[in-house]
């Protein structure tokens, strides 16, 4: 009999997970280019939207949050200046905070 247990995260949960992190990195960096972090957002959403529609339904939690984050991913993607992503303190730490659930919700560490 084999007991081996399923992760509780699968690897393209946790794969979009490190992206996230990733991208709060690249916002808070002020270096930016917003283009970029732009089209790496909208990848990230549509990334978001395939392991969600893909997903079973015991799941949801961590889905609202990664779904809150990719909204506030999004938010950081509007905030440019000069053709590079400037966030302002409220946002990153926001993005931070959100970024922190989701990491231990899922048992990484960041």
């Amino acid at each position: 009999m084999n007991l081996t247990a399923e992760p509780l995260v699968s690897e393209k949960e946790q794969a979009w997970i490190e992206e996230a992190q990733q991208l709060v990195e690249a916002a808070a960096s002020g270096r930016a280019e917003a283009r970029s972090f732009q089209r790496q957002v909208e990848q990230s959403r549509e990334a978001l939207r395939e392991i969600v529609k893909n997903a079973e339904s015991g799941d949801s939690e961590r889905h609202q949050n990664m779904i809150l984050m990719v909204a506030l991913l999004d938010a950081a993607a509007a905030c440019h200046r000069a053709g590079h992503i400037v966030c302002p303190p409220d946002l990153m730490r926001q993005l931070r905070a959100q970024l922190a659930r989701l990491q231990a919700q899922v048992g990484t560490l960041g």
